[in-house]
């Protein structure tokens, strides 16, 4: 079996080294690295000449989604997994995949857990949350949509990719949740590798990895146009539509509740009344929040993550 690794580069992914160095080599597999750079030769040379195991790709200047569709692209691997350069894959999964994909050849996705930690000054790491089991990673609506899409957990067979398409240019800030909520849609055969497979760094550079306060996250807005697009086919059952719906209510209050922290009342205001006038109800959909914000709060490490945000006051 052959797996293809994706890891998307720009020219400030300091973590690189660390991402690189996680990735195993040796195993019942062949491996193919890709390194799709959006940015300077400069940095592709010094990395090159580290790894030249390394397949490079240059990006095309317009985002990380437009990268990962290069990279599926340049893949040539039976299962595709992609690695941000800030995240760490934890040993032993590639060959546990290539055991359990021989033994169940129909699962066109293998989904893995995932944990969350970050580093203190002083190079202690702090684990802050831990997803694993597949009451929690499972391709399900609830935990593609309200919770993580753990696409650097899932390796996705290039079939997936054949079916339902590439990732859309279109959602840059939330292309992996499109992407498998396409997936969970068309009901693609999943199976669990039942351990960890991907480390998730946080910390206050990246997009989404974060505990930073006071901005409206943009991917919001890509969520309800994520909800529009399907909301408006005819040919999605009266379940998934009905989970969309107050999906996409639950995400407008998301969006106008940062909008007020964020001082931006204008904003808030514009989208409430809007939201008002094209469904009177909707505020009754966003009320399912409670819910989702519970699913997005599972095995979060209270004490660790308290620890994180002192330090950073310091």
């Amino acid at each position: 079996m052959r797996i293809s690794i994706i890891t998307l580069t720009i020219d400030s992914s300091d973590y690189v080294d660390e991402a690189i160095g996680s990735i195993e080599h040796q195993g019942p597999y062949e491996l193919e690295h890709i390194v799709v750079h959006d940015g300077a030769d400069g940095f592709t040379r010094r990395l090159a000449q580290k790894y030249p195991h390394i397949k490079f790709v240059g990006g095309n200047g317009t985002g990380a989604t437009a990268a990962a569709a290069l990279g599926v692209q340049a893949s040539t691997g039976d299962f595709i997994l992609l690695v941000h350069s800030d995240d760490r894959i934890r040993p032993g999964v590639l060959g546990r995949l290539a055991s359990e994909a021989a033994a169940r050849p129909d699962v066109r996705i293998w989904t893995g857990g995932a944990q969350m930690f970050c580093t203190l000054p002083d190079g202690e790491e702090l684990v802050v949350r831990r997803m694993v089991g597949e009451d929690m990673t499972r391709l399900s609506l609830e935990n593609v949509c309200d919770d993580m899409p753990l696409l650097s957990a899932r390796f996705c067979h290039r079939s997936v990719f054949s079916q339902i398409g590439n990732f859309d240019p279109m959602f840059s800030e939330s292309s992996d949740r499109e992407f498998l909520l396409r997936a969970t849609i068309a009901g693609v055969r999943e199976g669990s590798l039942n351990v960890v497979v991907s480390e998730m760094r946080v910390h206050d550079e990246s997009r989404t990895m974060h505990f930073r306060k006071g901005f409206t996250p943009p991917y919001l807005e890509e969520h309800v146009h994520i909800a529009d697009q399907w909301l408006a086919r005819k040919d999605i059952s009266a379940e998934v539509r009905r989970f969309l719906r107050n999906w996409r209510a639950r995400e407008m209050a998301r969006l106008i509740v940062y909008q007020g922290r964020a001082r931006q009342w204008a904003e808030a205001a514009r989208a409430f009344f809007r939201e008002e006038l094209a469904d009177p109800l909707w505020i009754f959909r966003a009320l399912t929040i409670v819910e989702a914000r519970r699913l997005r709060h599972r095995l979060y490490n209270a004490k660790a993550v308290d620890r994180l945000r002192l330090t950073e006051t310091k």
